[in-house]
């Protein structure tokens, strides 16, 4: 059963204003077995107590994922960790250390008081410490893991603001905690410590060169380490295709602009939006909608965290306005757009 299905459960998410009020509000209402949407840095986040079986569940059933894809616990900053992890490893710690509160997941060997329903039956967990005000606060006053994936249904694009939140998941859950909009834009950075040799799982923010400084040692990212054994997802964010908008992205060059539509399929499609941050595709998407007035622009600040930080909107923004493509700009084959181009790649797949 869904916290939705409960009796006297809201039929529409009630918005809240991260006073300290609300934000105890929300803590009860968490440990009362319901779930609670907030912000994070990266992006919003769908929580339940994982003392609460019946909530976590009903994330699954709320966002139409499957049962077998791990969550990630949040916890607040110095919690005690005893139990929900196996064991705090002087590796785990440096890196807690160095970025935490801060976006990087770390993948370790699960505690016996974690529910494997957290982590999809696995016996390691993913786990981090947010830095938003807001979520900090939260996790305070809930004193346990929150198990909190994207707040949107599942494949579709993250949420960055409280609106999208309410836009997909409205009518499925009871409260969405508001707070200034994440200052990341993407998700966390997810570290395996299952092996010796720690291994990237997903990018983010934080970059394998910032971890290799702390740890003194490589970090590696190959394919196996995405998966179990048993073929199930390692961790969120896994899968070929995600982060979805219903246009179809393309990532394109700015000369490939020149040379739009270039299918009769594409040539159907009426309502386009380019989406770039360098003068010259800027230039050359100025001269696609001199050509077809029904091409947009939308024009992201020339940084790694800029474009990310406004990815997810946009994408968003690229349906709002009822587009059937969208022309993003190819990041460069650079280490600080890897994270950006990971996305841009899922989104488009």
């Amino acid at each position: 059963m869904t916290t939705t299905d409960q009796p006297g459960a809201p039929q529409q998410a009630e918005l809240l204003e991260p006073s300290s009020g609300n934000i105890q509000r929300c803590a009860d209402a968490l440990l009362s077995g319901h779930l609670v949407a907030f912000p994070t840095e990266t992006v919003f986040g769908l929580g339940a107590a994982v003392t609460k079986l019946n909530a976590v569940q009903a994330i699954f059933t709320a966002k139409g994922r499957p049962f077998e894809h791990p969550l990630i616990a949040h916890v607040a900053p110095g919690a005690n960790l005893t139990g929900w992890v196996a064991e705090v490893t002087p590796v785990m710690q440096k890196l807690m250390n160095a970025f935490w509160p801060g976006p990087l997941t770390l993948v370790v060997p699960k505690g016996d008081r974690m529910p494997l329903e957290v982590s999809g039956g696995q016996q390691s967990v993913g786990i981090r410490c947010p830095s938003h005000p807001v979520a900090i606060e939260l996790l305070k006053h809930t004193g346990v893991p929150v198990a909190a994936p994207s707040a949107n249904r599942f494949g579709k694009v993250s949420p960055t603001r409280a609106i999208h939140v309410l836009a997909e998941l409205g009518d499925r859950i009871p409260f969405v905690l508001d707070g200034e909009v994440p200052e990341v834009g993407i998700e966390s950075t997810i570290v395996s410590l299952l092996n010796a040799q720690p291994a990237i799982l997903r990018p983010g923010a934080i970059t394998a060169a910032q971890i290799e400084a702390v740890l003194g040692v490589s970090v590696s990212s190959h394919a196996e380490a995405f998966r179990t054994p048993d073929a199930n997802p390692r961790v969120s964010g896994a899968l070929e295709k995600h982060y979805s908008p219903d246009a179809k992205v393309n990532i394109v060059s700015a000369n490939e602009l020149l040379t739009w539509p270039m299918s009769p399929e594409q040539a159907l499609s009426k309502k386009v939006i380019c989406v770039g941050w360098t003068d010259s595709f800027l230039q050359k998407a100025h001269a696609l909608r001199d050509r077809n007035p029904d091409v947009l622009l939308e024009v992201l600040g020339n940084s790694p965290a800029a474009v990310a930080q406004a990815l997810y909107a946009t994408l968003r923004k690229a349906d709002e306005l009822g587009c059937q493509h969208v022309l993003f700009e190819c990041p460069a084959a650079e280490v600080a757009w890897e994270a950006v181009a990971d996305r841009l790649k899922r989104a488009s797949a």
